[in-house]
């Protein structure tokens, strides 16, 4: 079977449907342009270890190959849309979760320092893929949760190309140094994640009890702010002690502790376990170095003033300072 038709030699080329367009139209450029992001995704994938960033673009892949047959058809009745909201809400997850393990982003970032590169270059396509959407969006109707896919789609490739940022200078620091940058809670270190917690705490004005354990649920280092209730000592070291033991975070429990979770009466077996929000297990990979508690406001407080003290503790993971 010959690859060459010839029935594009006129400069036209047909839409699903065998519907005849030119090959300048709107709606040719929007689907080329999404099959262009489809092809350097491949590279980025090609490119990359990680198994699962690599089952995170294959399957974004496979939906593109649905986002560019929609934009290559016109009759809705013989082929329906398929791009639909949980599309959206499936890659707004994944943000979510690649955002929360890299460090806060200060400035802009220029691209070429790791492999991220790939990934910036694969953005910048579906950015254009979407300015050609839209574009036709204003001719002829586009399906709304195509556009939000598209949109959503380069916030995440843009959050995965941090991320592998993220991943390449942390295993660069291991090899230079033989180990990992951090490999236990030291004082130094927590009374940085003490610093920047107590700092949000004063800047919501609520007096809170820090604590830092190790990864035994050892005390490390504990503050107590001029005018925190003196119940919160204990209860804030109850949180470190249990974001350690059971290796998250205290927010999850609420759920898993409740009438129906698998965890009904943990706090009765283990006295020392608090089962609501402000207790962060601190991470190195996989690996809990220890554990940090905030006790004396609201949980929602609590949580907020312990999440800054965790933002130091990326921040420190990720510069070394």
């Amino acid at each position: 079977m010959k690859i060459y038709t010839k029935t594009g030699d006129s400069g036209e080329t047909s839409l699903l449907g065998n519907i005849r367009v030119p090959k300048c139209d709107m709606r040719v450029e929007a689907y080329g342009t999404i099959d262009e992001a489809n092809s350097y995704l491949g590279l980025v994938r090609y490119s990359i270890i990680d198994k699962d960033l690599k089952n995170i673009i294959i399957n974004i892949q496979k939906k593109l190959f649905d986002v560019a047959a929609e934009l290559a058809s016109i009759d809705r009745e013989r082929f329906p849309e398929k791009i639909r909201e949980e599309d959206v809400l499936e890659l707004e997850k994944i943000i979510d979760e690649y955002s929360n393990k890299i460090p806060k982003q200060q400035g802009f970032v220029i691209p070429g320092n790791s492999k991220s590169a790939y990934f910036d270059v694969a953005r910048t396509i579906i950015r254009r893929a979407e300015r050609c959407i839209i574009s036709l969006n204003f001719k002829e109707r586009v399906n709304p949760h195509l556009i939000k896919y598209i949109n959503r789609l380069s916030d995440l490739i843009y959050i995965l190309a941090r991320f592998v940022d993220y991943s390449e200078i942390y295993e660069k620091v291991k090899k230079v140094v033989g180990l990992s940058p951090i490999k236990k809670m030291n004082l130094e270190l927590a009374r940085k994640i003490a610093e920047s917690a107590e700092y949000m705490a004063e800047k919501i004005g609520i007096p809170v009890v820090i604590t830092i354990v190790d990864d035994g649920g050892n005390l490390v280092l504990q503050e107590r702010m001029d005018g925190a209730l003196l119940l919160s000592i204990n209860i804030s070291k109850g949180k470190a002690y249990t974001a350690v033991a059971l290796k998250m975070n205290t927010e999850d429990l609420k759920d898993m502790t409740g009438p129906n979770g698998e965890l009904l009466g943990i706090n009765t077996v283990d006295k020392k376990v608090v089962t609501f929000g402000g207790g962060i297990a601190l991470k190195i990979g996989n690996d809990v170095i220890g554990g940090l508690g905030v006790s004396g406001g609201t949980v929602e407080q609590d949580m907020k003033i312990a999440k800054a003290g965790f933002e130091k503790f990326k921040e420190v993971m990720y510069n070394g300072d």
